[in-house]
C-alpha cells in the first residue's frame, strides 16, 4: 500500500509533464487555425483572443483563389511524388546490394555517403547552381527533383541498411534453392518483408520535400514552377506581413502531411524501430 502511496507523485508528475508537452507541441498548430480564421482587425487585436470573436474563410478563399497557391500545391504533390519513387528505386538497390554482397570498397563508400550529409545545403547551394546553370538545367522541374533526389538518398540508404540487416539471411539462401536470382529475392522476398521500413523511409522523404524551399526558390525564378512553401513565404510583403493569409497558406500544407501520417504512422514507428535491431 506504502508502494502504491510511493508512486502516486511519480505518476502525477508524469501526467503534468506529458500534458505541458502536449500542449507547447499543438499551441503553434492551434495559434495558425485560429489566425487564419480571423479578420484582419482581430489578428492583431490586444490582448489576442484565443476564439475568433466572427470566423471568416476570407484567408482560405483568397490564397485559393487569389494567390498562385493551387499552382504550388500541384508542384508540390510532383515533386514529392518523383523523389519518393525514384529515391526508393535507387536506395532499395543499394541497401541490398549493401547487405547482401562483399565487394571492395564497400566501408569507404559508405563512410563518403555519410560525409556527405554533414556538409550544409546553403554551401552547396552556389555550385550546384553554377552547374546547373552551364548544363541548361535551370527553371524545370527535372532539375529540382534531381537535387532533392541527390539530398535523400544518402538518408534513405543508411535507414535502409539497417532494415535490411535485421532480415534474415537464411530467407535469401532457401530463396536461392528453390531458384530465385538476386532481383527476384529483392522484389518478392525482401521488399515485400521490408515494407515499413520503405514507408518510414518514404514518409520521411515526403515531408522532407514538402517542406523545402531554398533549392526550389534557388533553381527557378518561374512562378509556375515554385513549390507550396514559396505561397507561404509569399505572405510577407514589403508593406508587411499577411498573417491571415499566411496561416491559411500554412494549413493547406499542413493538412496533406497530417493525413499520410496518420495512414502511416504504424508503419512509420514499426519501420524506424524493426531496423535498430539486427537479427
Amino acid at each position: 500500500m506504502k508502494a502504491g502511496k510511493n508512486r502516486l507523485p511519480s505518476l502525477l508528475g508524469s501526467i503534468l509533464l506529458v500534458t505541458l508537452s502536449t500542449i507547447v507541441i499543438i499551441f503553434p498548430f492551434y495559434w495558425m487555425v485560429v489566425t487564419s480564421l480571423k479578420q484582419d482587425q482581430e489578428i492583431f487585436k490586444v490582448p489576442p483572443t484565443f476564439i475568433p470573436a466572427v470566423f471568416t474563410l476570407e484567408n482560405f478563399k483568397f490564397a485559393l483563389t487569389q494567390t498562385s497557391v493551387p499552382i504550388y500545391f500541384l508542384n508540390s504533390v510532383i515533386y514529392a511524388l518523383c523523389t519518393f519513387v525514384i529515391v526508393l528505386i535507387c536506395a532499395s538497390l543499394a541497401a541490398y546490394g549493401m547487405t547482401r554482397f562483399h565487394f571492395r570498397g564497400k566501408a569507404p563508400y559508405l563512410i563518403t555517403v555519410l560525409i556527405s550529409q554533414l556538409m550544409p545545403m546553403t554551401t552547396l547551394v552556389v555550385p550546384l547552381y553554377i552547374v546547373f546553370g552551364k548544363l541548361n538545367l535551370l527553371n524545370n522541374r527535372p532539375a529540382i527533383i534531381i537535387v532533392y533526389c541527390a539530398i535523400q538518398i544518402p538518408i534513405a540508404l543508411w535507414l535502409l541498411i539497417g532494415y535490411f540487416s535485421s532480415i534474415p539471411r537464411d530467407i535469401d539462401e532457401a530463396a536461392t534453392i528453390d531458384g530465385c536470382s538476386d532481383f527476384m529475392i529483392l522484389f518478392k522476398i525482401i521488399l515485400p518483408l521490408a515494407k515499413p521500413g520503405l514507408m518510414a523511409v518514404g514518409l520521411s522523404v515526403i515531408i522532407s520535400v514538402w517542406q523545402e524551399l531554398l533549392i526550389a526558390m534557388t533553381f527557378t525564378n518561374i512562378d509556375g514552377l515554385r513549390p507550396l512553401m514559396a505561397g507561404v513565404s509569399a505572405a510577407i510583403t514589403k508593406s508587411g506581413i499577411e498573417w491571415g493569409q499566411m496561416c491559411a497558406t500554412g494549413i493547406i500544407a499542413s493538412v496533406p502531411l497530417i493525413i499520410a501520417f496518420i495512414f502511416c504512422q504504424k508503419y512509420l514507428i514499426k519501420g524506424l524501430t524493426s531496423g535498430s535491431v539486427k537479427g
